[in-house]
């Protein structure tokens, strides 16, 4: 390697011409900005595309907060009657407040009018219509859990009461706002 740089040196110091050479600049570094007025347009369009979608998502998450905090009382209905160290009128109650529950997440996104009023059969069809899966015998034991006495509640078997539960469940995860 030492020879070549020799040659290099020898020949750059016989020929006055080459004296005056310098070599070549490099050019400047490719910017990665945009150099077009397009591409800050495509810019605003994906800023404001991001920050429309994050407030979707937010708006979308407070609408839902009736949901989450319905589940999270269920949840501690189903705790509470898996446990089964509810004597039978606790039990009764924790069962009774299963259709009190679904009332109140129905109010929350039905109009008033439309909800508070109904009872029986005509509850049970709204349930449905707005996906629920409360087929005959379920219905029959959410109208029981609503109106029976405490005595007759309390006599439901923990299938029923499952049962119950995971109906409430499914509906409270699922239903939708009739339009």
């Amino acid at each position: 390697m030492s020879g070549a740089s020799g040659i290099v040196s020898a020949v750059a110091d016989a020929s006055p011409q080459l004296q005056g050479l310098q070599e070549l600049p490099l050019p400047a570094p490719v910017s990665y900005a945009p150099q077009t007025i397009g591409w800050l347009f495509v810019a605003a369009l994906l800023l404001a595309a991001v920050l429309l979608a994050i407030w979707a998502a937010r708006r979308r998450y407070e609408r839902q907060r009736y949901r989450r905090n319905a589940l999270q009382e269920l949840a501690g209905i189903e705790t509470s009657l898996a446990s089964g160290q509810a004597d039978p009128m606790q039990r009764a109650a924790l069962l009774a407040a299963i259709p009190r529950l679904l009332k109140r997440t129905s109010l929350e996104f039905a109009p008033r009018e439309q909800v508070a009023a109904l009872t029986g059969d005509a509850w049970l069809a709204f349930l449905q219509r707005t996906r629920g899966r409360f087929d005959a015998q379920t219905g029959a034991l959410l109208t029981l859990a609503s109106y029976a006495p405490p005595e007759q509640v309390a006599s439901l078997s923990h299938a029923e009461a499952a049962a119950l539960v995971r109906h409430a469940r499914d509906w409270i995860e699922h239903h939708h706002v009739e339009v």
